[in-house]
């Protein structure tokens, strides 16, 4: 119960930070929007870690607009949190639609 609490606070704090580069989407507004994949990356961190740190330091040189979290684990038997993430770019010229 706390584990999935701890989760969804976390998520709502990496939503919450607006200055992300690349910004976090929805999945359901990649499917109303047209963008581009660029590519799927795993994300390792320590457990104690900030989900939001753990997310930002590790995109923060990758190419891409937008990414959307598609699957939070934990290992506690190796003390290690690992996120994996989609990454997607917005095509020249296309400006988002809401």
């Amino acid at each position: 119960m706390f584990k999935q609490s701890f989760f969804a606070l976390s998520l709502f704090a990496v939503s919450a930070f607006a200055n992300a580069t690349p910004e976090l989407l929805l999945s359901s507004e990649i499917i109303s929007n047209q963008l581009e994949f660029i590519e799927t990356v795993e994300i390792t961190g320590d457990i104690d870690d900030s989900l939001q740190r753990l997310v930002n330091t590790s995109i923060s040189k990758k190419s891409g607009d937008f990414y959307v979290i598609k699957d939070i684990s934990e290992d506690i038997s190796k003390e290690t949190l690992t996120v994996v993430i989609n990454l997607y770019k917005q095509p020249q010229g296309l400006a988002m639609q809401g």
